[in-house]
């Protein structure tokens, strides 16, 4: 830039993204300026794998994966469980990843980053929701993960949430102009204060990843695989995947932050055609010229200053002429030299609701590198091209004329919503190398990944020597210093930082475990150098920390201790004289001995002000990301030839009894409907674990009895609500263990999350089916645990604490649901009935068929009596709608199975060992956290931490340790805090130990 930006401009100070054929943004540029595609011929092994036959007629082999794939995330590092991230939907997942890569690219903390920061995203659609996870709103706990983690409507709150963002979170669904269009109102949040950054971007990640595209006549897809944008034999286009983010700033502040500027955004403008054009999905000239001649009037530019626009081009005859003919009405015949139009989709394709912004990061690594882009595979032009506007077949450079390289970046959407982006070349920075020594800091979440940051940081280094070291000390120190495991470093110059970095004796580790402790300074044993060596300390200490204008210390022992207290304490570094932890202070300490200090103080949990120690003269510059520790979170889809059956079945599942008792006090109050020795014996055990339990009791009429237990008839439920004097956390109703379940559905009305008791409703080893007319019940309630004659009541009270799906028990091990995938094959003929009785077929084949519904179970288990008792080989099948021919003949044909549930209805999905979802009996390790771990001071504190820990099932729980960031779920905070007869939010407003323990102690006598 060569004259001053209007107050409306904005700087992109970051870029992150993933691409096909590239991991990131630099690999992009360097893939575009090489020409390597990420559009690619697909494998034998990847169509298989994605279930496509490649014989199909039209069958492309071409497509896009983005590099790296979908499969693996980085769970820890946003603090989700195994089970919150193999049901995550990809789009989040890149998002989240896309987020955080960057605000560290811009020089801010991935979260927490410290100023308002806004996101406005969008994605496509969510395939993996009805290819991979399609029951899981069926499931225990489902619907939290689906609202959550699948839902288009969280993609941009659940990134706010989990990186802690407090600007607007917006998402945005416009189709393939989603993610420029989200860029707009990024600048517009900007513009009127409603944040001080803003993320903007989105994500496209269609499934099967490697499955190709089928071409048919008269669709926009491309019969050969290639991409033509702007060329005359332009004939289609092809959907690749990715996910992008940049982040905005206006550009006042952060050339007075000393931010990195890629490009300044001059103006921004949205539209739709209306219904000025040939159907919905059809483009419209006059929308689209009007939306790039208000972009340009916003930007306060003339379209002749303007020598490149990436075009939205994807490579379609009918689109990519109404886009030139839209630009042809605004870009008019005043022009010296024509107007360079490119496409980065014949590259990796058309990426959807992601290729707006992923045309905006190129058009902006153009301007900052000065390239005019060439188009992949160009050849001959569009003849709507004209003489005003000339296409490359590679990149050339963007010669100096004087005045400033400028670009347009349009997006348009499906349903006609259009974007355009007017673009100025970055300011120059002066280089400057400052003078050391200089501190580097950096952190990670575990040793492998503090591995490799530290290599990453010195490749970086290695590459890039003209980078100021004062810059890249200041950008790590307020951008990666946020996880528990850190290291430090302490270098003079740039070549002794690559080898300070390589050497692990000149690393400064630690593991933060607390949180701004106080320290005081003492003077240590020996006298150093005498006088002149406290004069050394005293100018050092005075030449790096103090403040500007502080005259220079008295050369002596108390005036290096003065210096020294000054200065830390300038940086917010607490000193106090009755501290038991001590900086020792020696005469004769250098510059280096100075910021070891410094970096001893952070590695303590100490929180430097990093901006004061570099007296506001500190730039940001680009560094690398965190190098994410991936590892598989996926539930595969299911590909059959048939419409997919499964066919039930029982696992072991023995629950664990560790801290049973506590868990069990933990529940309390209790509420337990018995109607026989099981039932007491249920009773009678949680009294003995120290809980408080009431206990209902079948009976003729309605009494109140003088030990807090009840009487209830039938129709008694009302009074029994209006008679309980605590509301309880647990109901339990077992009055189907006597015979006669009672009310049971009017109680489960009334406490939707009761446990149901049942006994020889289900069948888990054959005969212990004994009830058959009780398998309604089943259905009743999703926590049901049905139980055998002989049951362990521990192993029953445990069953009755899991949350996740029913359990049965049988003696002294629990057994929990679960459906395999069967294949259909073959054909026989047999009886089908669809009644609502199971008659008797003596030794003839009969196939029931029944709903997913109590009534259908009930069936289901009359007809599996019937076969055990040789009343007909009976095939129960479960389906939504009536099986077609064809599949009956296939069950028929597989006589040997009880029961087959057909695709369509919710399913008990099968939890892999490895990603299991621990329950809170199972004793674990405290999680990788940003927030140190600062041990719960005795009484009140460490009282919070133990409920916290046992309810979440943890060894150790810190005071400062968030109780969501832990994977507590609302449920849980309600039953905490009624434990303090405390509000249900307040765990939800005070969710660190520290502060709940301080609010009961506020409120206790």
């Amino acid at each position: 830039m060569t004259e001053p930006a209007p107050e409306s401009a904005v700087a992109l100070v970051g870029m992150a993204g993933r691409f096909p054929g590239a991991a990131d943004v630099e690999q992009l540029r360097r893939n575009l300026a090489a020409g390597v595609p990420g559009l690619r011929e697909l494998t034998d092994a990847e169509l298989a794998a994605a279930g496509v036959d490649p014989a199909t007629p039209g069958h492309v082999r071409v497509g896009g994966p983005v590099a790296g794939g979908v499969e693996t995330f980085d769970a820890a590092a946003f603090g989700l469980s195994a089970r919150e991230a193999e049901t995550l939907e990809p789009h989040h997942r890149l998002l989240l990843e896309c987020s955080w890569e960057a605000l560290e690219r811009a020089g801010y903390r991935p979260t927490d980053p410290g100023v308002p920061v806004g996101l406005f995203a969008g994605c496509a659609f969510p395939d993996y929701l009805t290819r991979n996870v399609p029951g899981l709103a069926a499931e225990p706990g489902g619907k939290p993960l689906l609202s959550a983690g699948v839902e288009r409507d969280s993609l941009t709150s659940l990134v706010s949430y989990k990186l802690g963002l407090r600007g607007p979170a917006i998402t945005v669904q416009t189709y393939c102009s989603t993610s420029l269009v989200a860029v707009h109102l990024a600048c517009q949040s900007l513009l009127t204060y409603e944040c001080d950054l803003a993320l903007a971007g989105g994500a496209a990640l269609p499934l099967p990843q490697t499955g190709g595209h089928v071409h048919a006549d008269g669709d926009i897809l491309s019969p050969d695989g290639r991409v033509r944008a702007l060329d005359a034999a332009a004939n289609g286009t092809v959907m690749g995947s990715g996910a992008a983010v940049v982040a905005l700033k206006r550009l006042e502040d952060a050339l007075a932050d000393g931010d990195v500027v890629h490009a300044v955004l001059l103006g921004s403008a949205v539209n739709n055609d209306g219904r000025d054009r040939a159907g919905y999905p059809a483009p419209g000239v006059a929308g689209q010229a009007a939306v790039v001649d208000t972009a340009l009037a916003v930007a306060g530019v003339k379209p002749e200053t303007v020598g490149y626009v990436e075009c939205h081009a994807v490579g379609t005859p009918l689109g990519d002429s109404i886009e030139l003919a839209a630009l042809n009405r605004v870009f008019g015949p005043e022009r010296a030299t024509p107007c360079l139009l490119s496409s980065v989709k014949p590259s990796i394709g058309h990426l959807d609701r992601a290729s707006g912004v992923t045309s905006l990061i190129r058009a902006a690594l153009n301007l900052r590198d000065g390239v005019l882009p060439g188009t992949a595979g160009f050849r001959t032009p569009n003849p709507a091209l004209g003489d005003r506007f000339t296409v490359l077949p590679a990149d050339v450079p963007w010669p100096a004329d004087g005045t400033p390289r400028r670009a347009g970046v349009s997006s348009f959407g499906v349903g006609g919503t259009n974007a355009h982006v007017v673009l100025e070349q970055p300011p120059a920075r002066e280089p400057r190398q400052s003078s050391g020594p200089h501190l580097l800091t950096f952190s990670a979440g575990d040793a492998v990944a503090l591995a490799e940051v530290t290599s990453r940081l010195r490749a970086h280094l290695a590459e890039h020597p003209e980078l100021d070291l004062a810059d890249v000390a200041f950008t790590l120190q307020v951008s990666r210093g946020h996880f528990a495991l850190r290291r430090a470093v302490v270098c003079r110059d740039l070549p002794d930082a690559l080898v300070a970095l390589a050497d692990p004796e000149r690393w400064i580790d630690g593991e933060t475990r607390r949180r701004d402790p106080r320290f005081r300074l003492v003077a240590g044993p020996g006298s150093g150098s005498g006088e002149t060596g406290w004069a050394e300390t005293a100018a050092a200490a005075h030449r790096l920390l103090a403040g500007e204008d502080v005259p220079a210390p008295v050369p002596s022992r108390a005036g290096a201790l003065s210096a020294l207290a000054a200065g830390l304490t300038r940086l917010g570094i607490r000193l106090d004289e009755s501290a038991t932890d001590t900086i020792v202070v020696e005469g004769g300490s250098t510059d280096e001995w100075v910021l070891a200090t410094l970096a001893r103080l952070w590695l303590a949990g100490c929180t430097p002000d990093w901006p004061a120690l570099h007296r506001g003269a500190a730039r940001r510059v680009e560094l690398p990301p965190y190098p994410f520790q991936r590892r598989r979170f996926w539930v595969d889809a299911i590909i059959t030839p048939r419409p997919a059956a499964y066919v039930p079945s029982w696992r072991l599942d023995p629950q664990p009894l560790t801290g049973l008792e506590s868990r069990v006090r933990a529940a309390g109050p209790w509420l337990v409907f018995a109607a026989d020795p099981r039932g007491e014996t249920l009773a009678e055990r949680i009294t003995l674990a120290g809980s408080e339990v009431t206990t209902v009791r079948p009976g003729d009429e309605f009494a109140a009895l003088d030990t807090g237990d009840f009487v209830v008839a039938p129709g008694d439920l009302p009074e029994l609500l209006r008679s309980l004097v605590v509301v309880p956390r647990t109901v339990v109703h077992g009055f189907a263990l006597g015979g006669s379940p009672g009310d049971v559905e009017t109680a489960a009305e009334s406490w939707p999350g009761m446990v149901t008791l049942t006994s020889g409703a289900v069948g888990v080893l054959g005969p212990d089916l004994t009830t058959p007319e009780h398998a309604a019940l089943t259905a009743l309630t999703e926590r049901h645990v049905d139980i055998g004659a002989a049951a362990d009541v521990d192993q029953v009270l445990a069953a009755v604490l899991h949350h996740e799906t029913p359990l049965a028990v049988r003696g002294d091990q629990s057994w929990r649901p679960h459906h395999e995938p069967c294949e259909l094959t073959g054909h026989a003929e047999a009886v089908v009935h669809c009644g609502h009785d199971v008659p008797d077929l003596g030794g003839r084949r009969g196939i029931l068929l029944v709903g997913p519904d109590p009534a259908g179970r009930t069936l289901a288990a009359r007809a599996r009596v019937a076969r055990l008792a040789g009343r007909g080989r009976w095939t129960t099948v479960v389906a939504t709608s009536d099986p077609s021919p064809e599949t009956l003949g296939a069950v028929a044909a597989a006589d040997h199975l009880t029961e087959v549930v057909l695709s369509g209805v919710p399913l008990v999905r099968p939890v892999q060992a490895a990603e299991s979802v621990p329950v809170s009996a199972s004793v674990r390790p405290r999680p990788g956290l940003g927030t140190p771990f600062v041990e719960p001071e005795p009484g009140l504190e460490q009282e919070v931490a133990a409920r916290w820990a046992t309810a979440l099932g943890y060894e150790e729980i810190g005071a400062d340790d968030n109780f969501f960031d832990l994977g507590g779920r609302s449920a849980g905070a309600v039953r905490i805090a009624a434990h303090w007869n405390l509000p249900a939010t307040a765990v939800v407003e005070l969710p660190t130990v520290r502060l709940l323990a301080a609010r009961i102690a506020e409120l206790r006598p």
